[in-house]
């Protein structure tokens, strides 16, 4: 498998959320998941079980564990889109049946919850609160403040950097 950028990953997630017209926090993943077609099961089924994709008639169709709070089920549903839009992206990717390594669809997952000129933008206009901003993105403070921290808007431990 090639070594992908940064930047490839991002341009994955960019057309998806671009083609479900998704310009505005907060980013529907169940949109971006309807505008590919893959049906989403929501279940209830003990607390270790989060997500999986599985495969129905050789389709894929996700199953989501409804027990788990909104955050953390919108966190597994991007990261399934993820591995989705890889394999439809094409460049051999193919469904991680027993992968221990998941960064590819992490990545992807990360740009759909959090998109970097999303994340930019509404920094500037809400000078940089990542409390705020998490609430708005429907991702936990811990998440929106470590985005914000690859990003460089925000630097150090406790740094806020006001100018972007």
């Amino acid at each position: 498998m090639a070594l992908r950028s940064d930047a490839y990953y991002r341009a994955i997630a960019a057309e998806a959320l671009q083609k479900a017209g998704c310009t505005e926090p907060p980013v529907s993943i169940e949109s971006l998941i309807a505008n590919v077609g893959v049906p989403v099961r929501l279940v209830r089924l003990p607390q270790f079980f989060r997500a999986a994709t599985v495969h129905e008639d050789g389709m894929p169709v996700m199953v989501l564990n409804w027990a788990h709070p909104e955050m953390e089920r919108r966190r597994a549903l991007a990261h399934m889109l993820g591995h989705v839009l890889l394999v439809i992206k094409g460049d051999g990717h193919v469904y991680p049946r027993a992968a221990e390594d998941h960064a590819e669809a992490d990545k992807v997952a990360n740009e759909l919850l959090l998109p970097t000129n999303m994340v930019a933008e509404q920094a500037r206009l809400w000078f940089n609160d990542y409390r705020y901003l998490a609430g708005l993105f429907g991702v936990t403070e811990e998440l929106m403040l470590d985005r914000m921290r690859e990003m460089r808007i925000v630097r150090g431990p406790q740094g806020i950097m006001w100018d972007l």
